[in-house]
């Protein structure tokens, strides 16, 4: 009897550990379904916005929308994330839908996803309009840390000012995670297995008369939902999650966006992070990484309203991710404001040789107005008028107009405003209008050339990289590092000098590449040190290729794919007995024999013409690196400190094991699991 408790109780715990959902290439991470009123009258159809985070490799919108109308937003390539593995990316789409409507996703084997979304196009008797839906953003993917609680908003917002509250589709943390209902804030316990869970939120809209009702005792307007996988990590420390500094927008901002505006944003945070994972709208540029000599790391963020047809309240959505921790999760809102037509008679006209714009506007527009109040940018360019219109001609160089890039196409962007000259409140009207010219890119004649980049295998063959240690004047590149020859002027200590105390107090870091192409040289671009394998704490070696005068030397050698830093040990402020190195790498070749590689400690110019060709960053990692001496002689031993590893390696190509894979070594694991305890449980009982 025992024996079958404990198969029954074994083969529970088996199934459990194989139920646990695991993220693969081509499956659903999150979605989220916004609706908003056609234009028509007495529609009863919506158009739905759809936004979708799935796994890599990017799936194709046939993939994810297999109707007749659906409209890809995509307008460049999908923005792309890291965490969680293997990386996600961004679809976005729309169609036309009924007004009470179920939408099903499914990439793969993976089970489907159902969005539900209802509308009530009746008009309200308490604004005589019809009503609008309420909105809800979709955030990067959720990573949360077991055993640290957490709030998770939910970012809403509702145009017409209604009261909005949300309820569980489906909740798969169970007990750990609970929901309040008013302020849409998931609020995570700290328990749970590891693992991924899916969350499915229905988010609707009410009277504000109902704020203090029970929830059951109202009837919502309108409906949407929002569906996330939060993965559930183990490992790091509550406190040292990532923040953002004062510069970066604040939750639920929202920003109003004239047409043809722009918008830009810093995006900070206070420490060393892998990435700043961001979602947007459609055409949302991201600049790269960059990560500051305070060890902030921080991105850019700007988008141009052109004309489109996507939703009219947009979310922007970012999260810092280390290697275990993740930020709190911040939205703000892009709120494209509505302009009234232009009265007929009203000329715009860009003359593009000339570089110029003109305006003709009726004055019957301008009623109620103080047309003498009205200016550009640059209030010294002239404005005209007379009884019956006005005018005004300017360059597009000049009188505050702005340059940008729609697409393909050049932007030049002016504001006609009415100014109040007195600063008490005033009941005369006002008047906004944005100017804009849009000028196509110029379309090259025959003959034409075409410009492709080959690619990093093809260019510099197979390459690896990866980490040596050694003691000063020890190594294959011993005849440099004895008498090194040093990028700083600072002085250095010689190459002998070591702690007495059995602690070692200098250590040269190299960097290698087995790349044979003539002329190719070895970019480091950034170095981190850690205390623990995991790299949830860093501190900076390198930025961007320069030391930052906290201990590090770079050694200049003669081997133009062999990179090598002297680290003084005793200024790096290493806590414990070993330390991990990271490192991020490049390969570069010069399009000219006569020419090198730029010089990211000296280079500050922007040139236009390209002189060299680069590989993708290759992020290599070492092993644990001892710095206990050990001896307590004053040689040293001619072999690495911390040799090459498998994990410390970066090809040019990587592989990861498949998900059938994956599930016959567990269920094979699982299988031989069992057949030991049947054998112990039968030989304890025949004992």
């Amino acid at each position: 009897m025992a024996c079958a408790v404990m198969k029954a109780s074994l083969w529970t715990l088996i199934v459990c550990m194989l139920s646990l959902p695991h993220i693969t290439a081509g499956s659903i991470i999150s979605a989220a379904v916004n609706i908003e009123l056609l234009d028509q009258d007495r529609s009863e159809q919506v158009r739905a916005h759809y936004s979708l985070v799935s796994t890599l490799p990017c799936p194709a919108l046939d993939d994810v929308c297999n109707e007749v109308n659906c409209l890809d937003q995509l307008s460049s390539s999908p923005v792309k994330g890291v965490f969680p593995s293997p990386g996600w990316c961004l679809r976005q789409w729309q169609k036309t839908i009924p007004q009470n409507y179920t939408s099903t996703l499914q990439l793969g084997y993976d089970g489907a996803v159902s969005l539900y979304s209802r509308a009530d196009l009746s008009v309200r008797s308490d604004t005589n309009s019809i009503n609008q839906p309420p909105y809800v953003s979709l955030p990067p993917p959720v990573r949360i840390r077991a055993g640290c609680p957490q709030e998770i908003p939910v970012n809403v917002m509702d145009l017409d000012g209604d009261e909005i509250r949300c309820h569980y589709e489906k909740n798969g943390l169970g007990e750990f995670m609970r929901l309040n209902e008013e302020t849409c804030t998931l609020l995570y316990e700290g328990g749970g297995y590891l693992g991924q869970y899916s969350v499915q939120i229905v988010v609707e809209d009410f009277p504000s008369s109902v704020k203090n009702q029970i929830h059951n005792e109202a009837k919502p307007f309108s409906t949407v939902s929002v569906h996330l996988l939060i993965t559930v990590e183990g490992g790091g420390d509550c406190s040292t999650v990532p923040k953002f500094t004062g510069v970066s927008p604040a939750g639920g901002a929202v920003i109003h966006v004239l047409p043809f505006g722009e918008v830009h944003l810093n995006i900070t945070v206070d420490s060393s992070v892998s990435e700043i994972a961001v979602i947007g709208p459609p055409g949302l540029f991201i600049s790269p990484m960059e990560t500051g000599r305070s060890s902030q790391s921080s991105v850019t963020l700007s988008w141009v309203r052109g004309p489109n047809q996507f939703a009219h309240l947009l979310s922007i959505c970012f999260a810092a991710n280390t290697q275990s921790l993740q930020s709190r999760i911040r939205c703000i809102w892009l709120q494209q404001t509505q302009t009234d037509p232009l009265p007929p008679g009203t000329e715009l006209k860009c003359k593009e040789r000339e570089l110029q714009m003109s305006l003709v506007l009726p004055m019957s527009f301008l009623e109620n107005l103080h047309v003498s109040d009205l200016q550009l940018n640059d209030p010294a360019c002239p404005v005209s008028y007379n009884t019956t219109h006005v005018t005004t001609t300017f360059s597009l160089t000049g009188c505050g107009t702005k340059r940008t890039h729609l697409g393909s196409e050049l932007l030049y962007t002016n504001t006609l405003r009415s100014i109040n000259p007195n600063s008490t409140i005033s009941r005369v009207a006002t008047l906004i209008l944005p100017l804009a010219c849009r000028i196509p890119g110029q379309r090259a004649k025959a003959p034409a050339f075409k410009i492709s980049i080959p690619s990093d295998v093809e260019t510099f063959g197979a390459v690896s990289f990866w980490i040596e240690f050694y003691f000063p004047g020890e190594g294959p590149m011993a005849a440099e590092t004895r008498l090194p020859h040093m990028r700083s002027l600072r002085s250095v200590r010689a190459a002998q000098e070591l702690r007495s105390t059995g602690r070692m107090e200098t250590l040269d870091l190299h960097v290698f590449s087995n790349c044979s192409l003539d002329r190719a040289e070895l970019m480091v671009g950034s170095c981190v040190e850690s205390d623990t394998q995991d790299f949830v704490n860093t501190r900076p070696l390198l930025n961007h290729g320069c030391a930052p005068g906290n201990g590090t030397f770079e050694i200049l050698t003669s081997t133009s794919t062999v990179r090598i830093y002297r680290l003084d040990l005793s200024s790096l402020s290493v806590m414990g007995d070993t330390m991990y190195v990271e490192c991020l790498v490049q390969l570069c070749v010069t399009t000219k024999q006569t020419q090198r590689c730029p010089d990211p400690c000296t280079e500050t110019t922007d040139k236009t013409i390209v002189n060299s060709i680069l590989t993708h960053n290759y992020t290599i990692r070492s092993g644990p690196v001892r710095l206990i001496k050990a001896t307590e002689t004053s040689t040293t031993t001619a072999n690495p400190v911390a040799q090459p590893s498998i994990n410390q390696v970066a090809a040019a190509s990587s592989h990861t094991l498949e998900r059938g894979a994956f599930w016959v070594v567990a269920v094979s694991l699982a299988v031989l699991l069992l057949q030991v305890m049947e054998n112990f449980v039968e030989q304890f009982i025949t004992d």
